[in-house]
């Protein structure tokens, strides 16, 4: 059984409490079996999705995974997700929606906030490992705390309980890899990446009218 560690992850202030995210024993029983759904995942997705997928996914997981006391998790993003495998296709991606990152003083609380599927959770440190325990829904269904769904995986399309590893490969960039997901494939990667700083203001050009004012009426005229 994966126990969670008191440890400092990214901000000093951040202290991970040893019951922060207890994981279900069902989706322990997901991450246990990682190893053997990612890699039949990944041989269906790249013998069978399209180049541009193919593409798109090879970048997504190129990249050595920072330690992570090295990661900087909080910001805005954009996240895209990557369904592998499964009954619905070898490989589907989806369009960047909306995700935040914030931390709450115990641990690191992801949102995604736009489109039709939606997810909340929180990122904690599990024996060395990022891990995240949250909850999917659809939009216009109140989401129910992770800590207070079934024991069991089900799912009747509008709650779904979200277990994933975390790893960051640059700081900018983030992606979850989320095993046996209850919805359409057999792993799910959500892509993120980070939104650029908005673009400070620029100072208005002076106009006629005020450089005339500068001007005094005394002034010699060339």
């Amino acid at each position: 059984m994966i126990r969670a560690v008191s440890l400092a992850l990214l901000l000093p202030t951040v202290v991970f409490a040893q019951d922060a995210s207890p994981i279900r024993g069902a989706d322990q029983a997901r991450l246990d079996a990682f190893d053997a759904t990612a890699g039949s995942a990944l041989l269906q997705a790249f013998a069978g999705g399209g180049l541009g997928d193919v593409d798109l996914l090879q970048e997504v997981l190129s990249g050595t995974a920072l330690a992570p006391l090295a990661t900087s998790l909080p910001g805005d993003w954009t996240c895209r997700t990557l369904k592998l495998g499964g009954d619905l296709s070898a490989l589907v991606t989806y369009a960047p929606f909306d995700c935040t990152i914030t931390a709450d003083g115990a641990a690191f609380v992801i949102d995604k906030t736009s489109g039709s599927q939606r997810l909340t959770g929180q990122i904690t440190l599990v024996d060395g490992e990022m891990i995240l325990t949250g909850t999917g829904y659809v939009t216009d269904t109140a989401p129910m705390p992770y800590a207070d769904l079934p024991p069991e995986n089900t799912s009747d399309g509008t709650l779904w309980p979200v277990v994933g590893i975390v790893t960051q490969p640059e700081p900018d960039r983030i992606r979850i890899l989320m095993p046996q997901p209850l919805l359409e494939s057999d792993l799910d990667i959500l892509d993120l990446r980070r939104k650029p700083a908005p673009e400070a203001p620029e100072e208005a050009a002076p106009t006629k009218e005020a450089d005339a004012a500068l001007i005094p009426d005394d002034a010699p005229v060339e």
